[in-house]
């Protein structure tokens, strides 16, 4: 027996041993991860090197037939074991699926069948030549070629799953990983030696000596099976979340598609520490043990904001192994609680200057829930307010009571919104009006929960509104008075004034009929005056240029001419009678402050500007052709009592300006092109719909 062969056989004997320790303590430990597959790769190995042991231990010629079958089945279970190993190491067993499995187990079977059956023995043949020192030989068949080629090609897949995970960094133990390549790299190469004929013995079997020395290293002291997983690519790959797996140090040992996305490149995020990418904020995570951290960071220059749950990783040791975090984007959430934030401390402000309070009723239980403010305008303390409906109607007026409980049931009823204004009777004794507003609330059913509003002091209101109408109503006196109490006697005066001027016709006697006269117009212009006031409720459509002409017709204008350029088609909406009153006094303005007779024109603004919605047409004008008026009058020409003419009241155009503003309307004075005044209106609805 040579040397070579003694220690062949000792080669085997202690790799099958320590084969079948490591099978053992993998099969104790098969949940774990890349267990199973281990334990496939160690099984096919114990085959082939029972069949290595029968054959050297055993040389006879010719050679036991009992090893062959064992060597090719042996062979293709340890390869197929280590592809397995090597995309579940790597975390991507999701692409082994059972009939990839199925495939796979098609080899050893096929194997086992040429072996066994004697019609296919020429498949697979075998040489005993004196210088091989197992005894044996495969003779090259084209069987032989595809078995070795098939178990080459899966060899190749599983080196390259590996070393393409090496060379991208895309774990975090580096040093793991390539203990793992070297040890299963090593039987590989022997075969590779022994196929190119530099050494006599077949080693691949005895090399996984080797192998198995370098994985239980690998994990008794590198502690593979308890490394972090790698990139579950199936599951990240599905979580808008951003993912990152960390090691001990805060190394990223893997991160998801959304966080490498979110980043702003493609660049692998592996070997990079947390703190680069998520910011000094995330230093915090590791040292605070929180389970949740806010942090804030920037990406594209652009605050955000990112809740992380972490969770700490640990061996079956209890030994730390790194952490998992997963940052969840709370940027826009944050943005609206700021908002929403901003937009209480609006409504408070709000509430708080205008003297309103919140409100809310149960009709269950008849219990109201009110707020400091509310409390306030009920003369009650903070807290004081017991919640009930009897407390509120003892502060309410009990000639309102019967209208504030109606309007609740019917809005309870209707479902539509409660509004009520009623007085509150505080214990101070100051009366206060309040207007309460609220909307019904209700569940799936249409059944009322709640019933939720607010409750506004409205006493300044409700004073001013009936200060007003004593007010409106003293000059509907003065009206009447101005009516009946001056022009009474004026008419008497006017008849005895035609009676002595027919009698005696002295200058004197035309001297007080103009001032009968201008006190006749002081009177219309202020009975006008004292209803330019009021809010003008109801308008309607007429045609422009009709009430232009109506009005032309009622003013005293003399010998003056008009001209009208509006066209048929245009119409305007206004209370008619006001807006009468508006070119009664402009035509008379110009008849009264030109001494010759005078052109008046009315026209609309930009008439010459192509036009096919006149509703889009800023307003209309009215011009004379007289004098114009200066500039330094301009300024005080619709000021009450402002006149620059004997016989004027002064009070004509402050009461054009003033109706033109009671419709919502401006009015502005300049003079023409012709250099005669030209009163511009604007804020009028013209229309030809």
């Amino acid at each position: 027996m040579t040397i070579d062969l003694q220690l062949l056989r000792v080669l085997l004997l202690g790799n099958f041993v320590l084969g079948l320790v490591f099978v053992y303590y993998l099969f104790n430990n098969r949940k774990r991860r890349a267990a199973t597959s281990l334990i496939v790769l160690f099984g096919g190995l114990l085959i082939w090197l029972l069949a290595d042991i029968i054959q050297v231990w055993t040389p006879a010629n010719p050679a036991p037939p009992v090893g062959i079958p064992l060597r090719m089945v042996g062979a293709d279970i340890t390869i197929i074991g280590l592809l397995l190993f090597a995309v579940e190491y790597t975390g991507r067993e999701g692409v082994i699926r059972k009939r990839v499995v199925a495939l796979l187990s098609m080899k050893p079977v096929l194997s086992l069948v040429v072996v066994l059956t004697p019609s296919l023995d020429r498949l697979l043949e075998i040489a005993t030549p004196e210088t091989v020192a197992q005894g044996y030989e495969f003779v090259v068949t084209p069987f032989f070629i595809f078995h070795v080629s098939y178990n080459w090609i899966l060899t190749a897949v599983a080196i390259a799953v590996l070393l393409r995970m090496l060379v991208k960094g895309m774990y975090g133990n580096q040093r793991q990983l390539f203990v793992v390549l070297v040890a299963v790299s090593i039987p590989i190469g022997c075969n590779v030696l022994l196929r190119l004929g530099l050494i006599r013995l077949d080693l691949t079997t005895a090399a996984f000596f080797v192998t198995a020395t370098g994985l239980m290293y690998a994990t008794f002291r590198l502690r593979l099976l308890d490394a972090l997983p790698i990139a579950r690519q199936t599951v990240l790959a599905e979580m808008d979340e951003l993912v990152f797996v960390l090691d001990e140090t805060g190394v990223i040992v893997t991160a998801n598609d959304a966080a490498t996305d979110r980043f702003g490149d493609e660049r692998d995020l592996s070997g990079t520490h947390i703190t680069a990418v998520l910011g000094s904020d995330a230093a915090t995570i590791q040292s605070s043990g929180d389970q949740k951290v806010d942090i804030i960071t920037k990406i594209d220059n652009k605050q955000r904001h990112f809740t992380v749950s972490q969770t700490t990783l640990t061996d079956n040791y209890e030994m730390v192994v790194g952490q998992l975090l997963v940052c969840r984007d709370v940027t826009e959430r944050v943005h609206r609680e700021r908002e929403l934030e901003e937009l209480n401390t609006r409504l408070k402000l709000s509430l708080n200057e205008t003297d309103t309070g919140v409100w809310e009723w149960d009709p269950d239980t008849t219990t109201i829930v009110w707020d400091e403010a509310s409390e306030r305008l009920f003369g009650y303390g903070p807290g004081e307010f017991p919640g009930t409906v009897d407390a509120f109607a003892s502060r309410v007026h009990e000639a309102d009571f019967s209208a504030v409980q109606d309007a609740i049931d019917t809005a309870v009823e209707t479902g539509e919104d409660f509004r009520t204004d009623f007085r509150v009777e505080p214990a101070d004794g100051k009366q206060r009006w309040v207007r309460a507003r609220g909307v019904v609330e209700t569940d799936d059913s249409n059944t009322t929960i709640r019933v939720i509003g607010i409750q506004t002091d409205i006493t300044d209101f409700v004073e001013q509104r009936q200060a007003l109408e004593r007010k409106n109503e003293q000059l509907d006196r003065f009206a009447g008075m101005i009516s009946h109490d001056l022009r009474n006697p004026l008419t008497v005066a006017k008849l005895r004034l035609e009676l002595a001027q027919k009698e005696f016709g002295s200058e004197d006697l035309n001297a007080v009929q103009d001032a009968h006269d201008r006190m006749e117009t002081m009177i219309g212009d202020l009975l006008t005056l004292a209803k330019t006031g009021e809010t003008i409720d109801a308008t309607e459509r007429f045609s422009f240029a009709d009430i232009a002409r109506d009005a032309w017709k009622n003013a005293d204008v003399g010998d003056c001419e008009f001209e009208t350029s509006i066209p048929e088609t245009v119409d305007i909406v206004a209370d008619r009678d006001r807006l009468l009153h508006v070119f009664e006094n402009l035509y008379r303005n110009a008849a009264d402050h030109n001494e010759t007779t005078v052109t008046v024109r009315v026209g609309l603004l930009n008439e010459h500007e192509p036009a096919t919605d006149w509703s889009q047409q800023p307003g209309f004008f009215i011009e004379d052709s007289g004098h114009g008026i200066p500039l330094k009058q301009q300024a005080n020409i619709f000021e009450e009592g402002y006149t620059t003419s004997s016989t004027g009241s002064g009070y004509g155009l402050s009461i054009v300006h003033d109706l033109v503003e009671a419709h919502g309307g401006d009015i502005r004075v300049s003079n023409g092109p012709g250099g005669g005044a030209r009163f511009e209106v604007t804020g009028f609805k013209l229309t030809t719909e």
